[in-house]
């Protein structure tokens, strides 16, 4: 195992440039055959072409895998295929991408599915995943949640991803016990800036986005007198 980059599209086996295909570019093989390279392309918008499976889950009351083309925009998959929540209660947060993806207020219901528009708003696409709360969700616990989840799977070899994560526990435990929280919010931006430039993997480079997206859009769970939002997250808006 070598760190990235080099991508293996630029330098992979051999050390030559390498194509890694996974599921989703094998099964849209049968349509392109059947129906060419721009019949494919037709569907989608800007750079993101084709179609994307979808998993609509969490509290959604019509959760499964659907096949869309890309650019549909977040509220049209949540409101309108997903028919809102479960409950009946206000949608309050999606997450988009998997156990690492960011957190998205309804403010931000109009961004488009397509890698550019999530990544332009601090957001990943993923694996398409897409998991719905409603307002009684507490995000502070779902920023824990995600460095807890960093710090059980990590496989331990970079020690912004085995530490950074374990540290990201306990002080996360901190602010929810309502210890100096302004200088422990400090800390959690300190660390995913850390794991997000100097892990060696995706998973530590990744955890930060469900942590500062949920400091950024719901601040308000975070307790105790924050003030206005750090300049950096101010910047990302």
């Amino acid at each position: 195992m070598r760190a990235k980059p080099p991508l293996p599209a630029h330098k992979g086996l051999f050390g030559r440039p390498s194509v890694i295909n996974n599921v989703l570019s094998f099964a849209a093989i049968p349509f392109i055959l059947d129906n060419g390279a721009k019949a494919y392309a037709d569907f989608g918008m800007g750079r993101s072409r084709g179609t994307m499976p979808i998993q609509l889950a969490g509290n959604i009351r019509y959760g499964g895998l659907f096949e869309t083309a890309f650019g549909a925009t977040l509220g049209e998959l949540v409101d309108e295929i997903g028919g809102g929540t479960f409950t009946g209660r206000e949608v309050r947060a999606v997450q988009v991408g998997g156990p690492l993806g960011a957190y998205f207020p309804r403010a931000l219901f109009d961004t488009p599915f397509d890698y550019e528009a999530f990544a332009a708003r601090d957001g990943l696409i993923g694996h398409g995943g897409i998991v719905v709360f409603d307002d009684t969700v507490d995000m502070v616990k779902q920023a824990r949640f995600a460095m807890e989840f960093c710090a059980i799977e990590s496989c331990g070899k970079c020690t912004p991803c085995r530490i950074g994560s374990t540290r990201g526990v306990e002080t996360i435990n901190k602010i929810i016990n309502g210890e100096r929280v302004a200088e422990n919010l400090a800390v959690i931006e300190d660390l995913c800036n850390t794991m997000k430039f100097g892990s060696l993997c995706a998973l530590g480079g990744f955890t930060p986005y469900p942590v500062m997206s949920a400091l950024k859009h719901f601040r308000e769970d975070f307790g105790g007198d924050l003030g206005p939002a750090p300049a950096r997250l101010q910047a990302a808006e």
